[in-house]
């Protein structure tokens, strides 16, 4: 299993980890040597492909993002173009550095090859954000299959630009600009197959929209959140209602520094009969915001132990979070900059009751303290919250999906 170098992306691949270990086969984790540690707090062998890149890379011009989101068919400015800059980085990241190293290597891409190459898997189960997964699967003659651990744009941007390409319209693709360096410094052309792997796990509910087309297994959504030991405060029952709020494990490593939706978040908690606990750290703070008597700061507790004592969650809206809410039932806040996996994550809990969003920009403590007055009053948002837990456990679990990966590493593995 090959995984960018990022916890949010490392956490959801665990549960599917595990069982397939259960069951008896070998898994190697594979990834930068910064998560080795967790990959092995977890009960799993690591592979360290050496140090995120030293440099990253330069930010993508605001008339280059114009174009993207025009070959997609938006208007300029729109959210696709954040979106591209994103997936961009992510992507080269995970597989490259951006200056090679005095030999001329690429550690992480050349180092999960090599050890594909030497270790001759069955199967390689790679994250989207890290496609040079792909490459280790064929030169190792192993099935190559994805994990998602959200929404699939990778594909769907691929689609929408051969759509438009078939009805006459010239694009440059962005995704084969950005990958084919990567898939050529290894002797293969970019292609959809390269792209997108033989198969997908995808453990989104099947109510949430997917790219048609795809070769899809489907599997339950099984929350990972770390692991530490349960402060003898979290045992005890809550004397009134208890809400966590939490911004993800990405906010505070990549966007740190003080967060304004926190601040509108204790502003508006402050005189309610609640009991907050937020998972933040002084950063997202910031030094002259006050913290609330009725609010429990920690710096780190796995959403697993909190989430069954809550009555609600404020998030940003990450599928890592949204998922170890919706396991628990708890009706959700996502407060969205209209980016990423919040686009999905949003429409899908609006569009079932379980809560609802509300912008960042302007947010204000009375938006949040009146919205979050009815998530815990209004009897339909529990409603809500009951539907997303059956769409999410409809899906067979990761424990029961691994015949079915043996039959399929079976089937695509291209070494006799």
């Amino acid at each position: 299993m090959a995984v960018a170098p990022l916890t949010a992306h490392l956490y959801p691949s665990i549960p599917l980890a595990w069982a397939l270990q259960s069951a008896g086969h070998e898994v190697r984790m594979a990834s930068n040597t910064a998560l080795a540690e967790q990959i092995t707090a977890a009960g799993l062998t690591a592979v360290r492909l050496g140090d995120d890149p030293t440099s990253a890379p330069p930010r993508i011009p605001d008339e280059e993002l114009d174009r993207f989101s025009e070959a997609l068919g938006f208007e300029p400015g729109s959210h696709f173009g954040r979106l591209w800059e994103a997936i961009r980085y992510y992507t080269v990241a995970s597989c490259a550095r951006y200056y090679p190293d005095a030999e001329g290597r690429q550690p992480l891409a050349d180092n999960l090859v090599e050890f594909a190459r030497d270790w001759r898997p069955d199967l390689v189960i790679w994250d989207p954000a890290c496609p040079v997964g792909s490459v280790a699967a064929r030169e190792s003659g192993a099935a190559s299959a994805r994990l998602m651990w959200g929404s699939d744009y990778f594909a769907w941007i691929h689609g929408r630009l051969a759509e438009r390409a078939s009805q006459g319209d010239s694009y440059a693709n962005p995704l084969a600009e950005t990958l084919a360096p990567i898939f050529g410094r290894f002797g293969y052309d970019y292609s959809a197959e390269m792209l997108l792997g033989d198969f997908t796990v995808d453990p989104l509910p099947a109510q949430l929209p997917l790219p048609a087309g795809l070769r899809r297994v489907p599997m339950r959504w099984v929350p990972y959140t770390g692991a530490a030991p349960v402060p003898q405060w979290l045992s005890q029952p809550p004397s009134r209602p208890r809400v966590c709020l939490s911004l993800g494990v990405t906010a505070r490593t990549v966007f740190a520094g003080r967060d304004e939706r926190v601040a509108a978040a204790l502003d508006a908690v402050a005189g309610m009969d609640v009991e907050v606990v937020a998972t933040i750290n002084a950063d997202q703070l910031g030094k002259d915001q006050k913290v609330p008597d009725n609010v429990r700061m920690v710096d780190y507790l796995p959403l697993t132990q909190v989430m069954p004592t809550c009555s609600a969650i404020i998030h940003h809206g990450g599928f890592g979070t949204f998922f170890a809410a919706a396991a628990h039932r708890v009706p959700q806040m996502i407060v969205t900059e209209g980016l990423g996996s919040a686009q999905s994550s949003t429409r899908y809990l609006e569009a079932r009751g379980a809560g609802m969003s509300l912008p960042s920009d302007g947010l204000t403590a009375a938006q949040v303290g009146g919205e979050l007055s009815r998530l815990l009053t209004e009897p339909s948002f529990q409603q809500g919250a009951d539907a997303v837990y059956a769409d999410m456990t409809a899906a067979p679990g990761p424990g029961e999906i691994v015949p079915i990966l043996e039959r399929m590493a079976a089937q695509y593995r291209t070494r006799d």
